[in-house]
């Protein structure tokens, strides 16, 4: 059945609960497209942010052509979508420490360890920027976003230098 994408649009705008759906099956077409199945608890999300951006591209007047409205809709279904596993891939990436769970709670101080000391005495010997990334992160318990932010330090760099000093701390610690 060939849709006239240009009434459902205008249903959209005006709210007409059948223009939704419509729009929905389409959305869930296309992330079928994308084979999002294991990402089906998310589809009703994705759906609704689609509708949304679709609603208010047609009212800001930049949905003018309805034969790329079809076009359009995948390309924001795929974007969202997309948005969302990398959103879901930066929280995991926050959730990891380098380390163990035994050597993190050993850093928080939870741990009586005579070593501690040792450990404290060769972190404040490395050079600035690390220790600043390693005490913000193991000794005050900031996730890597959070001490990012403390410090002014980019994300990336941060890491790298957090990688760069607890190799510093091992190479130490182990002579």
């Amino acid at each position: 059945m060939d849709r006239d994408w240009n009434e459902v649009l205008e249903r959209l705008v005006e709210g007409d609960r059948l223009a939704f759906a419509e729009l929905g099956r389409l959305v869930t077409s296309c992330l079928a497209h994308l084979r999002a199945y294991d990402f089906r608890e998310e589809w009703d999300d994705l759906r609704q942010e689609v509708a949304a951006a679709v609603v208010a591209n047609a009212r800001a007047g930049r949905l003018r052509d309805p034969k790329a409205f079809v076009g359009y809709v995948k390309v924001v279904t795929r974007n969202k979508f997309v948005d969302r596993l990398k959103r879901q891939l930066r929280h995991r990436e926050k959730e990891a420490l380098p380390w163990d769970e035994e050597t993190a709670r050993s850093f928080a101080g939870e741990d009586e360890d005579p070593r501690l000391a040792a450990l404290w005495e060769a972190v404040s010997g490395l050079p600035e920027e690390e220790r600043r990334v390693v005490e913000g992160v193991y000794r005050e318990g900031g996730t890597y976003e959070e001490v990012s932010r403390a410090t002014g330090v980019p994300l990336g760099t941060l890491k790298r230098r957090l990688r760069d000093g607890l190799a510093r701390l091992r190479e130490e610690l182990n002579e």
